[in-house]
């Protein structure tokens, strides 16, 4: 029989319950041992069948008779309505949905570095770009090129 510590056997009694028939085997003549000489051990096994018990009474109540008739409520016949109208809240935030998909997409289209093309081709520039624009220009269009063109091998596959 190993000497089990106070803590330890608190933890099996919390994790297993007050039967020891659910205990690891190799502690549980160690715990029963400690279940009587440990007052906090012999207060926490009491609780744990407190707890055992009421959880068996609850497992064996019987059910309340349901004041339901679910066979009188599926004979009914089946309506449905015309058009369903959304809801009131649903009218409340549709403007603010539409404004941040807006948002979302001129938020996504300046993160990839798109810029409105003018009728020759040529990307427009404004007159109050800073220097450091062209650079950042630059870094976006090459990690668009590191993500979106194909390698070798998937040339070959295309």
């Amino acid at each position: 029989m190993t000497a089990l510590s106070t803590q330890t056997a608190l933890d099996i009694i919390a994790s297993h319950g007050a039967d020891p028939a659910r205990w690891p085997a190799d502690q549980r003549a160690a715990l029963l041992a400690l279940a009587a000489s440990d007052a906090a051990v012999a207060a926490a096994l009491a609780d744990a069948r407190a707890i055992d018990a009421a959880l068996t009474d609850w497992l064996n109540a019987p059910l309340p008779a349901m004041a339901v008739d679910v066979a009188a409520i599926t004979a009914q016949p089946q309506q449905m309505p015309q058009q369903m109208p959304h809801a009131p809240a649903t009218r409340r935030w549709m403007p603010a949905a539409v404004a941040a998909s807006l948002a979302l997409v001129v938020a996504v289209g300046g993160w990839l570095g798109l810029q409105p093309q003018s009728g020759n081709g040529a990307p427009t520039i404004a007159a109050a770009t800073p220097p450091s624009a062209g650079v950042e220009q630059a870094e976006a269009d090459a990690a668009f090129a590191y993500v979106f063109t194909p390698t070798a091998a998937e040339e070959e596959l295309i």
